[in-house]
């Protein structure tokens, strides 16, 4: 049986993508044919991966085969939907999803009988939606090889990607509330490969998140893994891992406890590592990565697809 797992053009930089290779890497480490179809062939090169890649005009459609298709592409479930292989959907935003299902019932219109789910928002939202479909939970990975802490420095890294006027603001507002952490550095996270993204936030002592319509949310954790201290929004599938001590959380669009709660991130950074209260911190991050690790993603990749494959 050949698992194909179909995503946008590499070059694009989605975490969302990323994951798939992950996946497909899970499943040929464990003996089966997995492989990534990319339109035009091409690697990713933000990122390092050694799931095979099939482009166009090498792509062979067989009946052995299991589509993995994404939620989120307009069409390409009703593309699929006659064709006779199998066919799973990789839920990672829910929200997206409702571009990619138009105007059928649910999934199982078009054929669809499995939905991987990269949370549990995203998982309990599918049993919502799509009762006839069978969904499995399969966290998603922070490698703690790649996020991990450096040498600190005074640094705010943000991902203004989906709150481009919510960032200038916030950051206008923290300089205007808290004039003593003016001399702190903003740092932009945008257009990084991996391994920049891990560098800077290993260096960064606060994060802000500026999640937005999340079917998960994937940066904050891998800032906790890097021991930032992180504040700011869930973006709400966020809510699967945020708590009152791993993080200075708001609620959606309150800008005025977002902005405090980063004074509070920033005053606990200042704070030192040894202090009683940072290290408190630490373990309650280490205690939320722990069901994040890649053993777990290993697992639960491995779990799902043997009761796809019928093999449970």
């Amino acid at each position: 049986m050949q698992i194909i797992f179909f995503c946008p053009p590499v070059t694009i930089l989605n975490g969302g993508m990323r994951t798939i290779f992950r996946m497909a890497e899970v499943l040929c480490a464990a003996g089966h044919e997995a492989i990534v179809f990319e339109e035009k062939g091409r690697r990713p090169g933000w990122f390092r991966s050694t799931a095979p890649i099939a482009g166009q005009g090498v792509f062979d459609p067989r009946a052995d085969q299991i589509l993995v298709l994404p939620e989120d592409q307009p069409h390409i479930l009703a593309t699929f939907a006659n064709w006779t292989q199998r066919k799973v959907v990789y839920s990672q935003n829910h929200f997206y999803g409702a571009l990619g299902i138009g105007e059928a019932e649910s999934y199982a219109d078009y054929g669809v009988t499995h939905i991987l789910c990269s949370s549990m928002t995203i998982y309990n939202h599918a049993k919502l939606r799509h009762p006839k479909v069978t969904p499995f939970f399969i966290p998603c990975p922070v490698d703690g090889s790649i996020f991990k802490p450096a040498r600190k420095e005074k640094k705010i890294a943000f991902m203004p990607r989906k709150r481009g006027i919510e960032a200038t603001y916030i950051r206008d507002m923290f300089r205007f509330t808290f004039p003593a952490h003016r001399d702190w550095t903003w740092e932009l996270i945008r257009d990084k490969t991996e391994a920049e993204v891990a560098a800077l936030l290993g260096e960064a002592e606060v994060f802000l998140s500026l999640s937005r319509l999340e079917g998960f949310g994937l940066t904050p954790l891998e800032a906790m893994a890097a021991d930032c201290v992180v504040a700011g929004f869930t973006g709400g599938g966020g809510r699967d891992y945020a708590t009152a001590e791993n993080g200075f959380w708001a609620d959606e669009d309150d800008f005025e406890a977002c902005v405090a709660g980063l004074g509070k991130a920033a005053a606990l950074a200042a704070e030192g590592g040894d202090d009683p209260a940072r290290v408190a911190y630490r373990a309650a991050c280490r205690t939320t990565l722990q069901a994040y690790t890649p053993a777990r993603f290993e697992d639960a990749v491995k779990d799902a697809w043997a009761a796809i494959l019928g093999k449970n």
